[in-house]
């Protein structure tokens, strides 16, 4: 087994020290790397950041589309046979323009710096909601699981128009769809499984269209459900996996900077106090703790022509993965990468990834990892690890599924 089958083992990708281990040695040594595995369709491994940002301001040479996020090949057969393309979405990371451009403008106006300042308001009082919450808990709880799920969850939510009721349900189901390699949270280890998954997803959000259509609200559902796209209602597909994306990666890449952060915060005890002491500081603190989790560990794009890259000969129609948690570490763009800390001018870092395809809801993640700390941190006299925290074994999104903390507020 070639040591770079390592990138496809949830458990290598699910620990942090494995995974910048291994990314270390990929950029040292084969930066630009063929992984040919048995239970995948071959793709090249892109690991440094010079490599990954050049690509991703390419969309001519380097498409999306067809092959976005690794899934083994049984699964992407089962896709394919089922939703007419092997992603089985058809979410804004999927797509090529001109249909990528038309679709992200359907929301652009929702996701800026200025329509998000309008919400500011609203987020602060989920983020004091649920830093009520953890003290109301008498000292300890799993900061994951109690805290750091729960309110990006309910800050997506809401801008979407979900009822809180149905919070719990959206939850498991994001999980099952992003953790799905972890046994914890796979609801089943086979295509059907998966299927299953994304099935129900596509009943839940096509009965909110349905709704949003007869009963138009202010919220992103009603925008989602009544927009037009060169003068005709959007096609389902892409419609539900619009939902889909906003309501999955709207929280799941938040609350995994959150618990992250909170646990690169508590082994860095000085940058702890930093934070505590100059809260102006809470938006780069953000954008660290970002660069620093790289929640997205990959997406693909596939090349339109042959091209050599570090003396390696792609063709064209080859698959390539960029590893974004590799970037952020990568010692040729960013000074001491492996150092946490809050006051880094962190505009090269590729955690958003870059270009036509940056994540459109980068500015909310900011704000809501920003406003949150701000809240906790005023409050809190003292905090530790009550135990050694869990990982999801995933190689999509990862993240902590688990820690649990001891902790006293003023």
């Amino acid at each position: 087994m070639h040591y770079s089958w390592n990138v496809l083992d949830p458990a290598v990708m699910g620990d942090e020290t494995t995974m910048h281990a291994l990314f270390r040695r990929l950029r040292e040594h084969d930066p630009v790397c063929l992984v040919e595995h048995p239970d995948f369709e071959p793709f090249w491994a892109i690991t440094k950041h010079e490599d990954i940002k050049a690509i991703s301001q390419n969309n001519a040479a380097f498409l999306n589309n067809p092959r976005t996020v690794l899934i083994q090949r049984e699964f992407e057969r089962a896709l394919l046979a089922q939703f007419g393309t092997r992603n089985g979405l058809e979410t804004l990371i999927h797509m090529d323009d001109p249909k990528h451009r038309k679709l992200r403008n359907v929301t652009r106006e929702w996701f800026k710096p200025g329509p998000i300042k309008k919400l500011q308001g609203n987020m602060k009082t989920i983020a004091r909601q649920y830093v009520d919450k953890m003290e109301a808990m008498n000292g300890e709880c799993d900061f994951v699981k109690d805290i750091a799920l729960l309110y990006p969850l309910r800050i997506i939510m809401s801008i979407i128009g979900v009822v809180p009721e149905e919070e719990a349900m959206m939850l498991k189901l994001t999980q099952e769809l992003f953790g799905g390699q972890d046994p914890s949270q796979s609801r089943g280890g086979n295509a059907d499984d998966g299927l299953a998954v994304l099935m129900d997803f596509f009943a839940y959000f096509t009965a909110v269209v349905e709704d949003r259509k007869k009963h138009p609200t202010d919220d992103l559902a009603s925008v989602l459900a009544n927009a037009l796209v060169d003068g005709q209602p959007m096609e389902q597909l892409d419609q539900i996996s619009y939902f889909i994306i906003t309501a999955t990666a709207g929280h799941d890449t938040t609350s995994a900077t959150i618990s992250g952060g909170m646990k690169a915060l508590l082994e860095h005890p000085e940058q702890l106090e930093k934070l505590r002491e100059r809260p102006e500081l809470a938006t780069s603190a953000a954008r660290e703790m970002i660069r620093w989790v790289s929640p997205v560990r990959h997406m693909m794009r596939t090349t339109t022509d042959d091209i050599v890259l570090r003396g390696k000969s792609l063709k064209a129609g080859d698959s390539l993965c960029m590893w974004y948690p590799s970037a952020n570490r990568d010692s040729d763009a960013i000074d001491n990468p492996d150092t946490f800390d809050i006051e880094r001018d962190n505009r090269n870092q590729l955690a958003f990834g870059y270009g036509g395809h940056m994540c459109l809801g980068q500015h909310l993640a900011v704000l809501a990892v920003e406003l949150f700390f701000r809240e906790l941190l005023p409050r809190l006299k003292h905090i530790e690890m009550a135990a050694e925290p869990e990982w999801v074994q995933a190689i999509f999104v990862g993240g902590l599924k688990s820690m649990p903390v001891r902790y006293a507020f003023r």
